[in-house]
């Protein structure tokens, strides 16, 4: 492999590249909510951070759980493309197209702590206790993050970098959605 390709330095370009990575994962994330309850014939309404019905309830009671998992089940298909993706077209510019995935549901995992999320609600609605789910996607993500490290070469100063990035660009776009209360659908 060329040692370019996988180059551990974080410039401007990947600090972007990031920007859009969390925004767009987010969105879609959302998005995927969104589109599963209005499918199952839920009118819903979307932010940039979390999605509700209009009505207050549910047509079935079971759309409750098939809208929740879709988000994180999007999600956990992002991650495995990305995998899939990047041990073909080994690219730093996609890697954080993956990494945000854990740190995504890694910070929705704790959470849960203060009020049951997605995995958090499914665990519960399941009798397998709140955090179940979220340990299990976390570990799952986790693992493909360290095979591609791993395979890729990219060191823990990166990842952790990478992930602080990540971390710091999703608080915002959470503070941004508190605070202005974008409404995108």
């Amino acid at each position: 492999m060329a040692k370019d390709v996988t180059h551990n330095k974080i410039d401007l370009k990947y600090i972007l590249i990031v920007l859009i990575v969390v925004f767009l994962s987010t969105l879609f994330h959302e998005l995927a909510h969104w589109c599963t309850g209005e499918i199952l014939g839920n009118k819903m309404t979307a932010s940039l951070n979390s999605v509700n019905l209009v009505s207050g309830e549910y047509k079935n009671e079971w759309n409750r759980n098939v809208v929740t998992a879709a988000g994180p089940l999007f999600t956990i298909l992002q991650a495995i493309v990305t995998y899939i993706l990047l041990n073909k077209y080994p690219k730093k510019e996609l890697y954080p197209f993956l990494l945000f995935t854990l740190v995504m549901r890694f910070w929705a995992g704790l959470a849960n702590l203060l009020g049951p999320n997605d995995e958090g609600r499914l665990g519960l609605s399941f009798g397998i206790g709140l955090l179940t789910i979220s340990f299990i996607v976390c570990s799952f993500l986790f693992f493909l993050i360290y095979k591609s490290s791993k395979k890729h070469h990219f060191g823990l100063k990166f990842n952790l970098i990478s992930f602080l990035l990540c971390s710091l660009f999703l608080i915002a776009l959470s503070f941004i959605n508190e605070y202005f209360k974008i409404k995108i659908i």
